[in-house]
């Protein structure tokens, strides 16, 4: 899911950084490009995609923040509008899955390492 996330991350920064994708009947684009938020959009990305790549917990967080961050910036930004705001708002949905996974994953992680600790306990008597 941290894969999918960087690349809507990705996709959010080649936009801002001017990209247009033809659809045939319309094209995807930005109305106000704003190639600073194209930057972060970038970094959170390669976080993401790290993160995602790596399997590590706390980079993970991290980049889950940094994506927090950067919606909520893009949301209460008034240059954000049409086509960019939709793209910030489908991110709001993909952020709270992320969250949603790494609580379940913690929690199995906990349980692991409880159920271990228990066995090598009862391997020591």
């Amino acid at each position: 899911m941290l894969v999918l996330d960087a690349a809507v991350f990705f996709g959010a920064a080649l936009l801002n950084f001017g990209l247009k994708v033809p659809l045939g009947f319309t094209t995807l684009r930005f109305a106000d490009s704003i190639w600073q938020a194209g930057t972060g959009e970038a970094v959170i990305g390669a976080a993401l995609l790290a993160a995602g790549l790596t399997r590590g917990r706390r980079l993970s967080w991290v980049a889950l923040v940094m994506s927090v961050l950067g919606i909520a910036i893009g949301l209460t930004s008034e240059r954000v509008q049409g086509a960019a705001r939709d793209l910030h708002a489908l991110m709001v949905p993909l952020a709270v899955l992320v969250l949603a996974l790494l609580l379940v994953a913690g929690r199995r992680n906990r349980r692991q390492s409880a159920a271990d600790r228990a066995a090598s306990t009862a391997e020591a008597k």
